[in-house]
């Protein structure tokens, strides 16, 4: 079963709520027309019976008209084509007198019908309606005048009408959809042509965008929303093309000072200290594939955006104090200075994990880029109703026009690598994607050859 067109079920909608609407007019035409022919009939029936209930007389239990005979002359007399039916009945219901065109026939007489609304019945086969009024002597009941009239004339009439609505009910509906279909395929052409443009937008022209409407309807939202869209998946496309690049570059470089390493090991007879040696190079490259390889996972897992935080309460001055502690070779190395004198034990409900990635990275980054000698300050102050961590060096600084692009994956100023510290340009990057789902607010302030102090902020829940 082949599914219907948007086309046709908007043409197949308005059909629905159209035909419904119709249905309500033509009933309401017909019942409309039918009340008011019958109100006129009705209106007729009661004027006849009041005129001729003055015109009858009570003899001895009996009604008779009065002046009968000129009633008569005067009905000949009448211009008309209406046929008028009158009887008049006594109190029991007995027909006592009657219009002379009824001949040998008598209109029906119901009882329950006196004084209410005329009702349709039958006189010689013929559709007629009839209307009983009791004729009130002295607020007694002495009998009854019964009035009728043809209505072969209207029912047909009616018939006719009723005919002509259904019949141009299906008809009317039917050239409606068509009209309905055409606007709807009219109304949907630009949406056809944005899914034709957008067919065209393929992984190698993703610089392409939908052209905008002029009118700022709904349209012009969805190819707004639509563009949007794709500057996001250019974006990410040219973002995972470069961090692709500058894996394999950054991938590259251990492996081939591994495999340079190798050949030349493996041209000429080494003593033990020269094969302990390079095995220890070795090792320290294949380590440094791993840690690029363990933060490249991390940038994986933070923009899949499925990491589930664990919530837990960190002591900050133990977790700068454990961290301190695992680079202190590096500081004897370097001789480093590190003032780290907070004020209180402060806590923080926050994820362990990540937290700690953080504080690593930027006291990693202190140490390395700190000259000999320097003095490396730590800070948690709590100001008001917020935690700041500061850490603050001595060491080459950051350029105004760096500060951005250091954020980067795997970028590293100038100044970093003619330092010829090792380094991937991973670091600063998972700072920043950390800090982003923790809810930190990451500052830099710094001038080239004077130092760098990068504070983290965060706003404490009330």
């Amino acid at each position: 079963m082949s599914p219907i067109s948007y086309k046709n079920r908007i043409a197949s909608n308005y059909i629905g709520a159209t035909a419904s609407l119709i249905l309500l007019v033509f009933a309401l035409i017909y019942f409309i027309i039918e009340a008011s022919i019958y109100h006129n009939i009705d209106r007729q029936l009661h004027t006849a019976c009041i005129k001729h209930t003055q015109e009858v007389t009570l003899e001895n239990g009996n009604i008779r008209f009065i002046n009968k005979m000129e009633w008569e002359e005067r009905e000949h007399l009448e211009a008309g084509v209406t046929p008028l039916f009158i009887e008049v009945r006594n109190k029991n219901g007995k027909l006592n007198d009657k219009s002379p065109n009824l001949k040998s026939e008598s209109l029906s007489f119901n009882y329950e019908k006196t004084g209410q609304k005329a009702y349709n019945t039958s006189l010689n086969n013929q559709q007629i309606r009839a209307k009983v009024l009791p004729i009130i002597r002295n607020n007694t009941v002495e009998g009854y005048i019964v009035a009728a009239l043809p209505i072969a004339g209207q029912l047909q009439t009616l018939n006719i009408l009723r005919t002509i609505l259904l019949t141009s009910f299906p008809f009317l509906l039917i050239v409606l959809y068509f009209i309905a279909r055409y606007l709807a395929g009219k109304s949907i052409q630009p949406v056809n042509v944005i899914t034709r443009k957008a067919r065209t937008i393929q992984r190698d022209s993703l610089n392409q965008r939908i052209p905008i409407p002029v009118r700022k309807d709904e349209l012009y939202e969805l190819v707004m929303a639509i563009n949007a869209l794709l500057d996001r998946i250019e974006n990410s496309m040219q973002r995972e093309k470069q961090f692709t690049a500058d894996a394999a570059h950054q991938l590259k470089t251990p492996l081939a000072v591994l495999k340079g390493t190798l050949e030349v090991l493996v041209r000429k007879n080494r003593t033990v200290e020269e094969y302990k040696q390079t095995i220890h190079e070795t090792v320290l490259e294949i380590n440094r594939m791993g840690t690029i390889v363990d933060q490249l996972l991390l940038l994986a897992r933070f923009d899949s955006s499925k990491y589930m935080q664990q919530r837990a309460v960190v002591s900050l001055v133990s977790l700068t104090d454990d961290i301190i502690q695992r680079f202190s070779h590096q500081i004897k190395e370097k001789n480093l200075v590190i003032n780290f004198v907070p004020e209180q034990n402060l806590e923080l409900q926050t994820d362990p994990f990540l937290i700690s990635i953080i504080f690593e990275n930027l006291i990693s980054n202190a140490v390395k880029y700190s000259p000999i000698g320097g003095t490396i300050e730590i800070e948690l102050p709590e100001d008001g109703k917020d935690f700041i961590f500061s850490i603050k060096d001595e060491g080459i600084g950051i350029d105004p026009e760096e500060q951005q692009k250091i954020f980067n994956p795997f970028y590293r100023s100038q100044k970093a690598i003619n330092t010829r510290e090792q380094g991937d340009g991973l670091g600063l990057s998972i700072v920043q994607k950390t800090c982003q789902l923790l809810g930190f607010q990451l500052l830099i302030a710094s001038k080239p050859n004077k130092g760098a102090q990068i504070s983290i902020r965060y706003n404490k829940p009330l």
